[in-house]
């Protein structure tokens, strides 16, 4: 069961006690978890503060506790959405609300929703919108009510001063009486609660249920009883037709006053909805009208779409109140007037004469036709024949048409469909992954349809289309698919390993109304490349697969055999398809020579298809060559076969080996063809071979050798050879006859085409826009609400988005230590996105402006070429994550209040702290950075759902910190964690190019001991204390180098005039400003020793970088430098010139002496396991430590009321 929750009553003021009915959900929730069922929690954006206290409101069964999961964070058990409405006390916002939220629960597939509280006090702001799924309502205890008469009057309006006032009470008691009477279910806490409530809404089933578990059990009572929702009901009734019906019954308008709570109204709304069909609300032909084969409606909702979205003024042209309103409930559209007409409309609906129904629907066929030289061409024509007992079916093609189905079917080119598609109730499109179907790919965007997907990938043919004068498709398609991910592989390893590895679907998938595949294996594939249920909505249909009526296997044997020439005795393999290395044909050659069929003249092998043309194909030719001429001359490559010669091959063939290798998600049709024909067969555990049934013939692991093969063909050859031929042709033939005959395959997909219709979100989104436009016009900014409102309620895709901000570096990319760590992750990340995520470096402005996606900085950091790709806005769903990466103080405080929302929204937000020291030694900063940067970590603070740190130091810093801030509010604990840095320069996207003076400067390192300094100038760095120590060493005459590499920050202006005018500039003392990553893996490499005097950092980053070098390091004694160095660096203190050189002169003997601690055993990370590391704590939930909710907690808004 889909069991939707609403928790609007405890956010707006209706529950009387929230606490008790949040207690209730929870007991529930627990108890539907246990059992398997999946649910929605549902709030309410327009009530932030309560939605923000519902969250974190303890106990709910999470494994992300505090907060509720988000939606796909735990998919099968607890997702949250919240949800976006209009809000106002006009009658159109509510209205609108009620739809907003009724299209919400059908695109998720709710089969009943629970609103528990909502009737319990006074509210003009309740939302009751449900569809076509069941509502069912809860109230507590009579003690809790105001009071409810036998008309279900509870807002008491004759209570109400005022005529406005009373007014809109009595438009709410009107609401309230309507939603109990559309009700499927009531429960009631006692007794006489349920006895009220049987007065109130006399008809509707009413129950006491006071517990989890009694919920629980009235909630599947009713599903058991048959109250799910109706669009499930119309599948059922659907599924029942019989095979054979030609008439009214085959359409999905048949489902009319069967199942629960109007399923027939729903099933005449989802067909009006796709047909497009208008409707009257007030003219009793309304749901004939409704139910007529027109999609114009459908596109005049398309182009209110378009109206909605720019706040234009809506229009109801074509598509009436009676058509798409049905399938949104329009009897909740808001106010007592617009309710009554939407009751009107539905009880119409409901009770269409079958006789005003079109016999079937029409349909638009988009696929390869024959005389194309293509297997959908062929697999076409069968699934016509099928079809067309269901559909009016019109061919769609540029290319000439066989004769034959001309005369059948009319055909019509694609400029013409797409002048009309409106007029089509369905559109079937076919996709593979070849050019023939390149028209599809613009035609889908503009009109969508039902894509039968017979190759996952795609990228082969956008390849192609690219090549033919189509500028940037293939890239275009690369990125929609698979991000920055796959843009920048291809930049790394070329074209043809992008089409290899990349599918490039996600555009075809994201534009169908719904998908067909014929095998599991597909959507194996969607969710192992997209994550989560991306492929929940798919459709399986076997493919359809057949023989000619009257066929019989042995005279067919015999008739083919000697139409080819193949004697009677002779024992014949065949390989049929158009030869690859796919297919793996070097492995069965090898196999048939290594077998002993090679050595019986009576046996012969044949590919059956077209060879390769390129060096593949010669490699085979040579090899058969180079069998012998005996054993050659019984080896053959047909070449293409047509259709016919095709057959005769199946017929005649004794065994068949079919292997693959690389799939691109396709069905083999060639297996399938074999089993029909009852040949013996041969696979490889491959892709969709993997799921046949083991019985019908003989499978061999995935990655066999030719041996394995060899001694298959000798098992089928040999002595019992025959009678293992004939079991498997009998099993073979009855698996076939079973599952793709077409007699079976026909009524399934007509089954799978109008499940796909019915639960399409595209359907769903156009019966919206309709139901808006026929609420009226619009008060002034409601549209512009909506259309906000439409795009934010998008239910989650798959996979889920992570926000990586770079605000800082898109700003100013100036080369610090920081922005290394964050090039060097957002690379780590975009190459090995966590499972289930798409990667998508973001940035912003500040000044709580949107964030936008980082596109075109990206390409330039990835050196990908430039795209048409513009940062747009995030579009942000529940289950995405948001990982501020980047230092960007004020900006990020400026965004308090959109982080706020995203996280309302179901965004985990996450940030990383890199260190405190402003706050913590404010006297080494300019005046006034303590006070921005405690306004960054107090944002932070509020708004994070976990904050990473980059070592155990600051981690505990923070803490601290945290702990004692005065006026902190945060009422939810704050997990902490940390993670250590990477090292190698090499993998942080490096700057590159050498100073004009490198050459000078390596030859004095080399001439002398060097001690270097990496690190911007500011006086926390010590690096003026480092030059008032080498100055003292010169003087007593210890020759060494000085080398500073970083550039100049704050407070050290006296320290820069030093450098530029000291004396042994540029020749004991180097001082490069912007040394590029390449120069300063040079210093590591030649240096005596890294010098680290800072008095305060977060990590550390040079002393790993000069680790991995092998560079021995010098570090102050500082917490953080023992966490890193440990025992692998000497360390000094003090502050004094003095010490520091007497530091320096002990550890060069030491070093002299070799007995200076070397760092070549410090542990260190690469930046991929530094990554792994950070998303350990992320994903895996190893977080170091908590901060507690400060002790004095406002009082939670549930109850205080929100009214």
């Amino acid at each position: 069961m889909r069991l939707a929750i609403d928790l609007q009553a405890c956010q707006h003021g209706a529950a009387a006690d929230p606490e008790a009915t949040v207690a209730l959900v929870r007991a529930l929730v627990t108890a539907a978890q246990a059992a398997g069922h999946t649910v929605l929690l549902m709030l309410y954006h327009a009530w932030p503060a309560q939605a923000d206290d519902l969250r974190r409101a303890p106990g709910w069964p999470s494994a992300t506790a505090p907060a509720i999961p988000s939606a796909a964070a735990a998919p099968g058990q607890v997702q949250l959405h919240v949800l976006a409405t209009t809000r106002g006390g006009d009658d159109w916002r509510r209205g609108a609300a009620d739809l907003l939220r009724a299209t919400v629960l059908q695109d998720w597939r709710a089969d009943l929703v629970w609103t528990p509280g909502l009737f319990e006090r006074d509210s003009p702001h309740a939302v009751t919108g449900t569809g076509t799924v069941p509502a069912i309502y809860s109230l507590g205890s009579m003690s809790s009510l105001r009071g409810m008469g036998s008309m279900g009057s509870m807002g008491r309006p004759d209570s109400v001063s005022g005529p406005a006032a009373r007014n809109m009470a009595l438009a709410a008691s009107e609401r309230q009486h309507q939603a109990l009477a559309r009700a499927r279910l009531l429960t009631g806490a006692d007794a006489a609660t349920v006895a009220a409530l049987r007065l109130a809404a006399p008809g509707v089933e009413v129950v006491q249920a006071a517990s989890g578990e009694a919920m629980l059990a009235a909630l599947t009572g009713l599903m058991a009883a048959g109250g799910k929702s109706a669009v499930a009901a119309h599948m059922a009734t659907v599924a029942t037709v019989p095979a054979d019906s030609t008439n009214a019954s085959s359409d999905i308008a048949t489902a009319t006053g069967a199942g629960a709570v109007g399923a027939g109204a729903a099933a005449v709304a989802a067909d009006t909805v796709s047909a497009g069909g208008t409707a009257s609300a007030t003219s009793a032909g309304a749901g004939g009208a409704g139910a007529a084969v027109d999609r114009a409606a459908a596109r005049d909702a398309a182009t209110a779409a378009d109206t909605v979205a720019t706040g234009g003024a809506a229009s109801a042209t074509g598509a009436g109140a009676g058509g798409a309103g049905a399938a949104v409930d329009p009897a909740a559209a808001g106010g007592a007037a617009s309710a009554a007409a939407g009751r009107a409309v539905t009880t119409a609906a409901t009770h269409v004469p079958i006789a005003a129904r079109p016999a079937r629907p029409s349909m638009a066929f988009l696929s390869p036709l024959p005389p194309q030289h293509s297997g959908i061409a062929d697999y076409s024509v069968e699934l016509l024949a099928q079809l067309e007992r269901y559909y009016d079916i019109e061919l769609i093609a540029d290319d000439p048409v066989d004769p034959g189905l001309a005369r059948r079917y009319p055909v019509r080119d694609c400029a013409w469909f797409d002048r009309h598609a409106g007029r089509y109730a369905r559109v079937l499109y076919h996709f593979g992954n070849h050019s023939v179907h390149q028209h599809m790919f613009a035609l889908l965007r503009r009109h969508p349809g039902i894509v039968v997907l017979h190759d996952f990938f795609l990228s082969g043919a956008l390849d192609q289309m690219e090549r033919s004068g189509q500028p940037q498709v293939f890239l275009d398609a690369l990125y929609a698919s698979h991000g920055h991910t796959g843009l920048l592989a291809h930049q790394r390893h070329g074209r043809h390993a992008a089409i290899w590895t990349y599918p490039c679907n996600r555009q075809v998938l994201e534009h169908a109304s719904g998908v067909i595949v014929h095998a599991d294996f597909s959507r194996r594939l969607a969710q192992q490349w997209y994550g989560g249920d991306s492929a929940q909505l798919w459709q399986t249909v076997p493919l359809i697969r057949g023989l000619p009526a009257g066929h019989d296997a042995d005279s067919a044997r015999a008739t083919a055999r000697a139409a080819l020439g193949v004697a009677d005795d002779v024992f014949l393999v065949c390989s049929f398809g158009m030869m690859g290395v796919t297919k793996r044909n070097e492995l069965l050659l090898a196999a048939f020579l290594a077998s002993p069929l090679a050595a019986d003249p009576r046996c012969q092998l044949v590919f059956v298809g077209a060879p390769d043309p390129g060096d593949y194909g010669r490699s085979i030719a040579q090899a058969i060559a180079a069998a012998g001429s005996d054993t050659g001359a019984r080896i053959r490559i047909t070449g293409f076969v047509a259709g016919d010669q095709y057959a005769r091959w199946l017929a005649a063939a004794d065994a068949a080996v079919q292997l693959r290798s690389r799939t691109r998600g396709e069905t083999s049709a060639s297996v399938l063809d074999c089993l029909l024909h009852g040949v013996p067969t041969v696979v490889n555990a491959h892709g969709a071979n993997a799921d046949l049934p083991a019985d019908v013939l003989l499978r061999l692991p995935d990655d066999c050798d030719a041996a394995a093969l060899a001694g298959a063909l000798a098992q089928l050859h040999g002595p019992s050879g025959a009678a293992l031929r004939a079991g498997l042709a009998t099993r073979a033939r009855a698996y076939m006859a079973a599952h793709h005959a077409p007699s079976r395959v026909g009524p399934r997909f007509r089954d799978a085409i109008e499940t796909a219709t019915a639960y399409s979100p595209a359907v769903h989104y156009a019966a919206l826009l309709a139901a808006l436009q026929a609420l009226g016009p619009a008060p002034a900014g409601a549209l512009m609400e909506t259309a906000e409102a439409i795009a934010a309620n998008r239910l989650p895709l798959a996979p889920r988005q992570l926000f990586v901000d770079i605000s800082a570096l898109v700003e100013a990319d100036l080369k610090t230590g920081i922005q290394r760590v964050v090039r060097a992750i957002v690379l780590r990340l975009v190459e090995a996105p966590p499972p289930g995520y798409r990667v998508e470096p973001v940035y912003c402005n500040g000044g709580n402006r949107p964030y936008r996606y980082a596109r075109s900085f990206t390409l330039r950091m990835l050196g990908c070429p430039t795209m048409a790709l513009e940062d747009a806005p995030l579009e942000v769903r529940a289950g995405d994550r948001f990982l501020g990466l980047d230092l960007y103080t004020n900006g990020t405080a400026q965004n308090r209040e959109r982080l706020q929302d995203m996280r309302r929204r179901g965004v985990d937000i996450y940030f990383v702290v890199y260190d405190l020291l402003p706050l913590l030694k404010p006297q080494v900063f300019p005046v006034g950075t303590d006070t921005y940067f405690s306004a960054y970590l107090d944002t932070i603070a509020a708004v994070a759902d976990g904050v990473l740190c980059i070592s155990r130091a600051v981690a505990d810093e923070l803490h601290d910190w945290l702990a004692t801030r005065p006026g902190r509010s945060r009422r939810e604990p704050l997990p902490l964690g940390y993670f250590h840095l990477g090292a190698d320069l090499d993998a942080s996207a490096p700057t590159t190019g050498l100073p004009a003076n490198a050459g000078d400067l390596l030859d004095a390192v080399a001439a002398r001991p060097s001690m270097l300094l990496v690190g911007t100038l500011e006086p926390r760095k010590c690096q003026d204390q480092a030059l008032a120590a080498a100055e003292l060493l010169w003087r007593q005459g210890v020759d060494l180098n000085l080398v500073i590499v970083g550039k100049q920050g704050w407070m050290v202006d006296k320290l820069v005039q030093q450098l530029q005018n000291h004396v042994e500039r540029d020749r004991r003392l180097f001082w490069l400003t912007g040394a590029s990553d390449d120069m300063l893996n040079r210093l590591y490499q030649s240096c005596s020793a890294l010098l680290a005097p800072s008095i305060g950092e977060g990590f550390g980053l040079p002393l790993i970088e000069a680790a991995r070098h092998g560079l021995p390091i010098i570090a102050r004694d500082l917490p953080v430098f023992r966490e890193v160095g440990g025992a692998h660096a000497y360390y000094f203190s003090g502050t004094a010139a003095s010490d520091l050189a007497a530091a320096l002169q002990h550890w060069l003997t030491l070093h002299a002496a070799g007995a200076a601690p070397p760092s070549s055993a410090l542990p260190w990370l690469s930046w991929q396991a530094s990554t792994e590391q950070l998303l350990r704590v992320l994903d895996g939930g190893h977080w170091y430590r908590t901060l507690v909710p400060a002790a004095a907690r406002e009082p939670s808004t549930l109850t205080t009321g929100a009214a």
